[in-house]
This record gives structure tokens, C-alpha cells and sequence, in this order.
């Protein structure tokens, strides 16, 4: 079965503002290069999530994987992306789609946000 991971965004119209994205996804396909990776997002920039799910499609996945890059929930994560998921799988009823928890908590953003205060110190 061939799968697919689209990382999920919020989108802007801030230039250059999914560039920590893309590059998230640049190291994921170095690390499974037999997984097709893609970004999508939920507004402001191209492609939406079904346009995401569409492209993994057409990149012959039978399993698709929705992951929201998201740290804080909100009404994004809890009700408009699971519903953009559901109404998904109802159109590609013979793909798997499954949606990922949203990246929230976990001790590693703690480390890294630790990381960010010593950088900014450092700068004073």
C-alpha cells in the first residue's frame, strides 16, 4: 500500500511563512523516501486540504495521512479539520484516510522552547 502524509498548516499571506513546513517535509522524505509527503492548508494558501488529499491520490496512495502542524488546539483542530477529513473519506470511499493527533504537547517542544529562550539570552 502505498502511503501518503499531508501536513496541514493554517496558511497566510505572509511571505515565506510555510518555509518551516517545507522543510519539515523536505527532511521527511529524506528519511522515507517510499512515502509521498505534502503540504496543504486550511486557508489563505494553495492547496486546500482536498486539493492536498487530491494530489496524494493522484500520486497513487491508497492510504493517506492528515497531520495538523498545529501546537494549540482550537475550533481548526477540533471540528474544521476533522470535518474537511470526514467529508474527504466520504468522496474516496476505497483510500484510507486517517487524521493525526495535532502536534500540541510533547516534552521534545519543551526542550526546544528552552532552546529559543538561551538563543534569545544570548542575544541581549
Amino acid at each position: 500500500m502505498k502511503r501518503a502524509v499531508l501536513l496541514v498548516g493554517h496558511g497566510s499571506k505572509v511571505e515565506g511563512s510555510s518555509e518551516a513546513m517545507n522543510r519539515v517535509i523536505d527532511d521527511l522524505r529524506k528519511r522515507k523516501p517510499s512515502t509521498f509527503f505534502q503540504t496543504a492548508f486550511l486557508e489563505l494558501e494553495s492547496p486546500n486540504i482536498p486539493d492536498g488529499i487530491e494530489l496524494c491520490i493522484k500520486q497513487g496512495a491508497e492510504e493517506v495521512i492528515v497531520v495538523p502542524y498545529f501546537v494549540q488546539t482550537g475550533r481548526h483542530v477540533v471540528k474544521d479539520i476533522p470535518n474537511i477529513i470526514h467529508e474527504a473519506k466520504i468522496r474516496h470511499s476505497s483510500i484510507t484516510i486517517s487524521l493525526a493527533e495535532y502536534l500540541g504537547f510533547d516534552q521534545r517542544i519543551v526542550s526546544l522552547v528552552e532552546d529559543r529562550i538561551e538563543e534569545a539570552s544570548q542575544t541581549l
